[in-house]
């Protein structure tokens, strides 16, 4: 003889168990997933300030560091020689030259090349 259904095989069908735990599952993964992307958003915004900073810091120490030691070593050496002459020289025709290349309307009348 075949067995009667009950209330309680009714109530509890294997399938909507495991279908409910499959929803729940999904709903858990997606909140998951959108609080590690929020979490990287945030990471990503802190490594971009530091990366920036790091930058920033480098490279101030490395012109610091040339324009002291450029200073020094020119303050070091007697300004009557023909060295120190040919650098205050050719520091002048290169500031020219940029002056020039800035503005090449400014040139004056017959000097062009």
């Amino acid at each position: 003889m075949a067995k009667a259904a009950t209330a309680d095989d009714v109530t509890h069908d294997p399938l909507s168990s495991i279908s409910d735990a499959m929803r729940d599952a999904i709903h858990n993964a997606s909140e998951d997933a959108s609080r590690a992307r929020e979490r990287v958003r945030e990471a990503s915004a802190g490594m971009t300030q530091s990366v920036s900073r790091f930058g920033y810091t480098s490279s101030y120490m490395l012109s610091y560091g040339i324009v002291y030691a450029a200073v020094f070593v020119a303050r070091s050496i007697p300004q009557e020689n023909p060295i120190v002459e040919g650098f205050i020289d050719g520091g002048r025709a290169a500031i020219e030259a940029l002056n020039e290349a800035k503005n090449p309307s400014s040139q004056t009348p017959g000097t062009e090349s």
